[in-house]
């Protein structure tokens, strides 16, 4: 099941929840609150849960209204459900969300270093459009 979180008390929850399997959260780059409350006014957070279990999430923006461009924030699985087209579901659910928002492009950044995201985004239709520097690049796919 995928659920649409909107309050920022959830938003919360779910950052909190997964934090342990977010480096830039445990690192402390990132702060929970600050995320919780951009999200909350800005973005749309999604949780997938299969027989009651919290398995991931993904969290994105769809509201630049002038070029119609969403941007993909964050998708995060589990280790333990990794491999089983959890990730696609919620970037499925994703692309549908931004979509029916009139959303025609979403965009990822994405860590150099981090082949298996590339490669996963690559395979869905994304393609490299902007290498940032040597440590980033944008992917877009065109939504349809």
């Amino acid at each position: 099941m995928i659920r649409v979180v909107t309050n920022y008390k959830e938003i919360y929850d779910i950052l909190n929840y997964y934090s342990k399997d977010l480096e830039p959260i445990r690192a402390g780059r990132i702060d929970l609150e600050e995320m919780a409350k951009k999200f909350t006014a800005f973005g749309t957070v999604i949780e997938l849960e299969e027989n009651a279990e919290r398995v991931g999430f993904a969290a994105f923006y769809h509201n630049d209204r002038k070029l119609r461009r969403a941007f993909l924030s964050m998708i995060v699985v589990l280790p333990e459900y990794q491999g089983r087209g959890c990730g696609s579901r919620l970037l499925a659910e994703t692309e549908h969300e931004c979509i029916e928002d009139g959303m025609k492009i979403l965009a990822v950044e994405v860590r150099t270093d981090n082949r298996r995201a590339i490669k996963f985004y690559e395979e869905r239709g994304f393609e490299v459009i902007n290498a940032l520097s040597d440590i980033k690049v944008i992917l877009e796919k065109e939504l349809k």
